[in-house]
C-alpha cells in the first residue's frame, strides 16, 4: 500500500515524499492458534450440520432405487429386405446417436409409458391424488402465495395433471450413449425398486415398438402411393394400346413390309411411266419424220403411230393417276406409320413404368412382413438397486461443510474481534505496559467484593491486584506515586472495582489510604461499600473538616471519600484553586490517594484530574472494549501533557484466555495463604 504525502507539492524527483506502508506477514500460526481456541464452536457446527445432515438422510429423505434397460443398435438391418425399398433405415453416426438419446427422452414416448403403467394414479407421480397438509412447508407456501396474489390457487384440470406427471417421469429418467459404442442405457430412478425395473423396461418396449409403428406408418404410405400409381399406369397403358389397335385397324398404319411394298409399287409404276413416256416421244418423233414424206404407202405407218401415240398417251394419264393414287397412299401409310411408331414406343415406356412399379408394389407388401426395429433389448432392467441418498457421503459432505463453516466463523470473529484479548496486544497497539490482568470475579452482588478480598487472599484476582500494586509502586524507581488516577476509555469497564481494590491491597500494607469517589456524575461507591455519599463542594472548599466527609467500612482498611451530584458542574469544581489545594492538603495527610475519575472519553473530568496525579492506570475490560475507543482515550489524555502510566485488563475469563495466547498465573503460593 501506498500513501502520498503532501500531495498538492509533490514532484516526481521527491520521491523522498512517498512512504511505503509495511504489510504485515500473515501469522500463520495465529490463525491455527486462532481455530484451535475455538475448536469449540468448530465442533458445534460441525456436529450441527451433521446431525441435520444425518436427520435428513435417515428419516426424510425417501429411498432411491434405480434400475437400468439396455438397447443396442443393430447396424446389419434386415438381411432379407431390399435396401432401395423406401422404408425407415438408422445410420449409426454421432448425430443419429444423439438423436435417439433425445428420442429415448420425447414426450411422445414418455405418454405412452404414462398410459402403459397407469402413472396418472400413481401419487409418486401425480402429487395432485394426494391432499396437501394444511400446515406443511407446500400448504404454507401455497397459502401465503395465494394472500399475496389476492387469488385462490384452483385445482389442475386433466390436462395439466396428465402434463405434471409427464413431467414428474422425465424427471426420473436418465439415458445415455456408452461412448464408442451403440449401446444406449435406459435408468428410472424411483422410491420402489419394481417401479423403477417398470418404468425402464417400458420405455425400452415404447421405443422399439415405436420404432416399428414408424417403419410401418412409411411402408403403408409408400404401399399406397405404388398402388394409386400402378392403377393409374395400367389405365394410361390400356388407353394406348386401345389406340394402337384403333389406327391400325382404321388403316392408317400397317406394317413396315405393307409400306416397303407400297413403295416398291410407287417406284415400278414411276418407271413405267417413264418408259411409256418414252415410247410415246420415240412415237411422236417418227411421226414426224413420216409426215414429211407425203405417200399413200406411208399413210397406214403414219395412222398405226398415231393410234400408238393415242394408246401411249392414255396408258400415261393411267399411270399418273394410279402414281398420285399410290404416292398419296404412301404418304397417309407413312404418317400413320410414325404415329403408330411413336405410341408404340409411349406404350412401350408406359408398360415399362408399369411393370416397375407393379414390381416394387409386391415387393412392399411382402417387405410390411419383415419390418423391425432398428434396435433390440440387450439386457431388461432388473428389480432396482438402492442409490440414494448416499447417507455416508451426505454425512461426510455436511461435516465438511460444518468444519469449513466453522473455521471461517471463528476466523470472522477474530478478525472482527474491537477488543483486546492478551496483554500483549493491549500493549503493542498503545505501547503502554499492561500492569495486570483482573479476573471476572465470581460476584452477583458488588457489595461482596472486599468480603470475596478478605476471604480469598490466594485468589488469582488477589494476585492480580498485587501485581497491579508492585508494577505501579515500581513503574518510577525515581519516586512512588501518592495520588493515582483509576480512569477507562467508557462506563462499565471495571475502573470502579480496580480502584476499591487496589485501595484494600494498599492499606493491607499498613499504609495511609484515601478512595475518592471523583465519579460524581454516576457515583456507584454506595453499590460497593458502605459508606455515605457527601457532596464534595464543601469539603474541597473547606467548608467542612475532612474527617467529617470521610466514611469507613470495616472491611475496607482505608478512608473513602464518596461523592454526590452537585450543582456545580464537576469539570469547573475540579479546575479551580481550591480542588488543588485540596490534593496538596491530602498529599500530606495519605500516603496514597486513589482517585475513582469517570471516563475519558464522555467528560473533561478526567482529564482535569490527570493534572493533580502522579500515575495514571487506564482499566481495559478484556475482549470488549473497542480498540479504538482506548487510542482515542489514550490521545485525549496525551493532549494535556498527562501520560498513561499503565493499563489494566480487567473482568478477564480465565478459562477464555489462553485461547487467545494469553498467559496468567494465578493460585501460585495458595497453600501458604492456607496454612
Amino acid at each position: 500500500m501506498v500513501k502520498l504525502i503532501d500531495a498538492p507539492a509533490l514532484k516526481v524527483q521527491n520521491l523522498s515524499a512517498i512512504e511505503v506502508e509495511r504489510i504485515e506477514p500473515l501469522d500463520i500460526q495465529g490463525v491455527l492458534r486462532t481455530i484451535w481456541h475455538g475448536k469449540l464452536t468448530v465442533l458445534i457446527i460441525a456436529t450441527l450440520f451433521i446431525a441435520i445432515a444425518g436427520y435428513y438422510a435417515f428419516a426424510v429423505a425417501t429411498p432411491q432405487y434405480a434400475a437400468t434397460a439396455t438397447l443396442k443398435i443393430e447396424t446389419d438391418g434386415n438381411p432379407l429386405a431390399d435396401p432401395a425399398l423406401p422404408t425407415v433405415g438408422f445410420t449409426t453416426d454421432k448425430g443419429n446417436l444423439n438423436t435417439e438419446v433425445a428420442m429415448l427422452q420425447s414426450r411422445h414416448l414418455l405418454e405412452q409409458v404414462t398410459e402403459t403403467l397407469g402413472l396418472r394414479a400413481d401419487p409418486a407421480f401425480n402429487r395432485y391424488l394426494t391432499a396437501i397438509p394444511k400446515w406443511s412447508v407446500t400448504g404454507i407456501r401455497n397459502r401465503l402465495r395465494d394472500l399475496l396474489s389476492g387469488q385462490e390457487t384452483t385445482p389442475p384440470d386433466a390436462h395439466a395433471m396428465h402434463e405434471k406427471t409427464i413431467d414428474n417421469l422425465a424427471s426420473t429418467l436418465t439415458v445415455r450413449s456408452v461412448r464408442d459404442t451403440y449401446i444406449f442405457e435406459i435408468t428410472a430412478t424411483t422410491g420402489n425398486p419394481d417401479k423403477s425395473s417398470s418404468i425402464a423396461n417400458a420405455l425400452a418396449d415404447a421405443y422399439l415398438d415405436d420404432q416399428v409403428s414408424a417403419k410401418q406408418a412409411v411402408t403403408a404410405r409408400t404401399f399406397d402411393w405404388l398402388a394409386a400409381r400402378v392403377y393409374d399406369l395400367q389405365l394410361e397403358l390400356e388407353d394406348k394400346e386401345r389406340t394402337i389397335n384403333d389406327l391400325v385397324v382404321a388403316n392408317r398404319a400397317n406394317d413396315a413390309e405393307a409400306l416397303d411394298a407400297l413403295s416398291r409399287q410407287s417406284m415400278e409404276t414411276r418407271q413405267r411411266l417413264r418408259d411409256v413416256q418414252r415410247a410415246r416421244g420415240d412415237a411422236e418423233t417418227k411421226l414426224s419424220t413420216m409426215a414429211a414424206t407425203v405417200t399413200n404407202a406411208a399413210l397406214p405407218d403414219r395412222q398405226r403411230l398415231q393410234a400408238e401415240i393415242q394408246r401411249f398417251a392414255n396408258q400415261e394419264t393411267a399411270l399418273k393417276v394410279f402414281q398420285n393414287d399410290l404416292e398419296a397412299q404412301l404418304a397417309a401409310q407413312s404418317a400413320g406409320l410414325i404415329q403408330l411408331q411413336q405410341l408404340q414406343r409411349e406404350a412401350n415406356a408406359t408398360r415399362v413404368l408399369y411393370e416397375t412399379f407393379l414390381a416394387r408394389l409386391r415387393e412392399t407388401s411382402v417387405q410390411r412382413d419383415l419390418l423391425h426395429a432398428d434396435s433390440r433389448v440387450l439386457a431388461r432392467a432388473t428389480t432396482g438397486k438402492y442409490v440414494a441418498p448416499r447417507k455416508v457421503l451426505i454425512i461426510l459432505i455436511a461435516g465438511a461443510l460444518g468444519l469449513t463453516l466453522g473455521i471461517l466463523l471463528v476466523l470472522i470473529r477474530g478478525g472482527m474481534r474491537k477488543g483486546f484479548a492478551t496483554a500483549n496486544m493491549l500493549a503493542d497497539k498503545i505501547g503502554v505496559p499492561v500492569m495486570a490482568q483482573i479476573p471476572r470475579l465470581p460476584l452477583r452482588k458488588p457489595g461482596r467484593l472486599l468480603d470475596y478480598l478478605n476471604a480469598k487472599p490466594a485468589s488469582a484476582t488477589a494476585e492480580a491486584i498485587r501485581n497491579l500494586r508492585t508494577s505501579l509502586l515500581l513503574a518510577d524507581p525515581g519516586k512512588v506515586p501518592q495520588v493515582i488516577l483509576s480512569t477507562s476509555s467508557a462506563a462499565s469497564e471495571g475502573k470502579t472495582t480496580q480502584s476499591i481494590a487496589l485501595a484494600h491491597n494498599l492499606a493491607g500494607l499498613g499504609k495511609s489510604v484515601l478512595l475518592v469517589g471523583a465519579d460524581v456524575r454516576q457515583p456507584s461507591f454506595a453499590r460497593y461499600l458502605d459508606c455515605t455519599s457527601r457532596d464534595l463542594g464543601p469539603v474541597i472548599r473547606g467548608d467542612m473538616a475532612l474527617d467529617q466527609a470521610i466514611s469507613r467500612d470495616a472491611r475496607l482498611a482505608a478512608d473513602i471519600l464518596p461523592g454526590l451530584p452537585t450543582a456545580q458542574n464537576p469539570a469547573d469544581q475540579f479546575a479551580s484553586a481550591n480542588f488543588a489545594s485540596f490534593i496538596a492538603k491530602l498529599r500530606n495527610t495519605y500516603d496514597f490517594i486513589i482517585l475513582d475519575a469517570p471516563p475519558v472519553l464522555p467528560v473533561p473530568d478526567a482529564r482535569i484530574l490527570a493534572q493533580y496525579s502522579d500515575a495514571i492506570i487506564y482499566a481495559v475490560r478484556w475482549n470488549k472494549t473497542d480498540q479504538r475507543h482506548v487510542i482515542e482515550g489514550k490521545r485525549a489524555l496525551a493532549d494535556v501533557n498527562a501520560n498513561i502510566t499503565g493499563t489494566v485488563l480487567t473482568r478477564v475469563d480465565m478459562r477464555r484466555l489462553h485461547q487467545f495466547g494469553g498467559v496468567h498465573i494465578g493460585h501460585y503460593g495458595k497453600a501458604y495463604y492456607q496454612s
